[in-house]
């Protein structure tokens, strides 16, 4: 009797990742219908005050959706590992998932909202970007699983997402942008974002040096989480961007010792 509950218990909790996912992709198809609500802003004759009010909600709360997305894409894996969990299944549910949470949602909404304008020139970017996505995960997917504990190999998809919806929301809440400009600016970020998922930077998973304990560690998150929950904005630019940059500087250094110690050797 005790084994049948044993395995009973054992079959509800394995589908606690799953479960998960799922939610992920809610949030992630919640964010492309409220990127819908978006498309009377491209006809004049819908151009009102109210009209405008309700755009600006939607594309915060489309923005609000996948971040929601990314965090939840978060925990689903390390509940996985914690309940020892990890399926081939899961594995790819978690990637459709996330070609649609972080590739065919943020595609969307940068075509609508900036790109529209440029026609197929930005219809052909709002692609790539999706299509590098969807080749990102399926890299991953391939990879061994040592290289999946250890590393990134090329720019993870919930943080390409996250530079491109950080981008929106620190633009929307204080304009920092004309019109002109961010349809620039995400004519030729989108793509950069894109090669960078597919280039062969490695970023890091360890967040923390080891000699970091987890209570300082956990210091540390609660803070940087109570900043970005206080002002949304902020927080999440100057996290994703920062993550970014201390990437881009480790791997430029990493490549520059290389080369000096091949040339000190010939």
């Amino acid at each position: 009797m005790k084994e049948k509950v044993n395995k009973e218990n054992t079959k509800i909790i394995s589908l606690i990742p799953n479960l998960l996912t799922t939610m992920a992709l809610s949030f992630g198809l919640l964010s492309i219908f409220n990127i819908i609500k978006l498309l009377p802003l491209t006809n004049e004759r819908f151009v009102g005050i109210e009209t405008q009010f309700l755009t600006e909600k939607a594309l915060w709360w489309s923005c609000i959706f996948i971040y929601i997305a990314a965090f939840i894409d978060f925990v689903d894996g390390k509940i996985a590992k914690l309940l020892k969990n990890e399926s081939e299944f899961g594995m790819h549910y978690d990637s459709l998932s996330d070609l649609i949470c972080f590739g065919l949602a943020p595609s969307l909404l940068i075509y609508i909202v900036y790109l529209s304008s440029y026609g197929k020139l930005g219809m052909m970017c709002s692609i790539f970007l999706t299509i590098c996505v969807a080749l990102r995960l399926s890299r991953f997917n391939t990879l061994s699983h040592n290289q999946k504990n250890s590393f990134f190999v090329g720019l993870p998809s919930p943080m390409g997402a996250g530079l491109i919806v950080s981008l929106i929301l620190i633009d929307y809440k204080f304009v920092l942008f004309s019109k002109e400009d961010i349809e620039v600016i995400f004519l030729i970020f989108s793509p950069i974002v894109g090669m960078l998922m597919v280039s062969n930077i490695i970023f890091t998973k360890k967040i923390f040096p080891n000699k970091i304990r987890r209570f300082k560690a956990l210091i540390i998150i609660s803070i940087v989480s109570v900043a970005i929950l206080t002002h949304i904005e902020i927080g999440s630019f100057v996290l994703f961007y920062s993550y970014l940059i201390f990437t881009l500087i480790r791997f430029s250094i990493s490549k520059y010792r290389k080369r000096h110690s091949i040339a000190s050797r010939t």
